[in-house]
């Protein structure tokens, strides 16, 4: 017969496995589709830009017109999700992500490119910190890198499919007679539509409205909440006293480094293969450009298996964030070829370790005592959105300039390595567990 523990054991396992399949996998599959909206500009990078005669500066600045949005509405839809509550919220946002991908397939200048661009971040800007403040209301701290790597490791991977996907899209006739570009566009609108209805229909806030849960699965996940809570006098800690703790702005200039370095790399990626001449096809350069963002989903998966088993967040996020960009600095001293296209791999694999992490660390040196406030997660995001406004813009700039890619890379790669003294090297560092 078992004992106390091991039903308890068993009773922890059947909750995990209900909590992957029944959360993570579902938010996981709205972030996939997240993903490819937000990317799918740096396939029909060049062949847009062609059409339409965009500079790279002019390309850089649409792309970053999508972050500008996200830093904006940021913290109006964490308000709103609050109001609304998940179903409604989820719902209108994705409506709109597939707005914006129709008025996508329909630009004719730089200014619509960049409306368009800019609609589409302020449809989007509330997702992540949603996304991360609802898995803090269902997974506990013993599990919540690898739930928060789970979602995560869906936005390389539908970068992987995505690659190749819309390469071939590119590479097709359509049907319609318009430029692949927007054909590609139009089609990809389409999934939102879809799941915005199911995702209304199927979200619920906490564990304890989830028909997938029983009541004594239910009780468990809040008695691992009781047991990780701190004692009464730190439960809480006042805005003013968050906005003082030092930790809040580490995390979020470490995350800016972070998602400046990481955006860059992943808008510019295709043309930057295309320069590597290394596939003439559009399909061969979608799925070159595919190999890096494949390695960012093993080290997101990888890093936060590790980091849960050691109980160790803040050198698990800031020495893989810096061997990302040694490797990129790496890269950007060698001539074009396979070594570049190796290297930036490594890099893909370092900065996917340290996302996979990251979002672990809040919890971890108790920023707002208990809980981390979905408004502190928001301010951090913003800084990481700030990123993206800063990294594409200045790679174009760069890159139009007599500096190109190795210019360009090199700077990132120093941004990603000044990460790893800014988390993890900082005097005063708690113990994080």
């Amino acid at each position: 017969m078992a004992g106390p523990d091991e039903g308890d054991e068993g009773l922890r396992r059947r909750v995990e496995r209900k909590l992957i399949v029944w959360l993570i996998v579902p938010i996981a599959l709205i972030t996939f589709v997240n993903s490819i909206d937000r990317v799918n500009i740096s396939y029909a990078g060049s062949a847009m830009s062609a059409d339409l005669g965009l500079s790279p500066s002019q390309f850089g600045q649409g792309v970053s017109a999508f972050f500008i949005a996200y830093l904006l509405f940021q913290y109006p839809h964490v308000r709103l999700l609050r109001a609304w509550g998940i179903k409604s919220w989820i719902f209108v946002s994705m409506l709109l992500w597939a707005a914006s991908g129709l008025l996508m397939a329909r630009i004719a200048s730089a200014n619509e490119f960049y409306a368009a661009r800019f609609l589409l971040g302020m449809a989007e800007a509330g997702f992540a910190p949603g996304m991360t403040w609802l898995i803090s209301q269902w997974a506990p701290p013993s599990m919540r890198a690898r739930a928060l790597a789970g979602a995560l490791v869906a936005v390389p991977l539908s970068m992987v499919l995505g690659g190749p996907l819309c390469g071939w899209l590119l590479g097709i006739a359509n049907p319609l007679g318009v430029a692949p570009w927007r054909y590609m566009f139009l089609l990809l609108a389409v999934p939102n539509a879809i799941i915005a209805v199911a995702a209304a229909l199927y979200m619920v806030d906490r564990p304890d409205k989830a028909r997938w849960l029983s009541r004594e699965e239910a009780h468990w996940i809040e008695r691992e909440f009781a047991n990780s809570a701190a004692p009464a006098t730190t439960s809480a800690a006042p805005n003013l006293r968050i906005l003082r703790d030092p930790w809040l702005w580490r995390c979020s200039v470490a995350w800016l480094l972070v998602m400046t370095g990481s955006y860059a790399l992943v808008f510019w990626l295709p043309q930057l293969v295309r320069q590597l001449a290394l596939g003439g096809s559009e399909l061969a350069i979608g799925t070159l450009s595919a190999l890096p963002l494949l390695g960012l989903a093993v080290g997101l998966v990888a890093n936060g298996r590790r980091s849960d088993r050691k109980r160790e967040r803040l050198l698990h996020t800031g020495l893989p964030c810096a061997a990302a960009g040694l490797a990129m600095l790496a890269a950007a001293l060698l001539p074009p070829g396979w070594p570049v296209l190796a290297l930036l791999c490594v890099a893909g694999l370092g900065i996917g370790a340290a996302q996979g992490v990251f979002w672990a660390v809040p919890a971890s040196v108790r920023l707002g005592g208990d809980s981390v406030p979905v408004g502190a997660i928001a301010l951090i995001s913003m800084f990481g959105t700030a990123g993206g406004v800063i990294g594409p813009w200045l790679t174009g700039v760069l890159v139009a300039g007599r500096g190109g890619f190795p210019l360009a890379i090199g700077l990132l790669a120093s941004l990603l390595i000044l990460a790893l003294p800014v988390i993890a090297l900082a005097p005063g560092r708690r113990s994080a567990n």
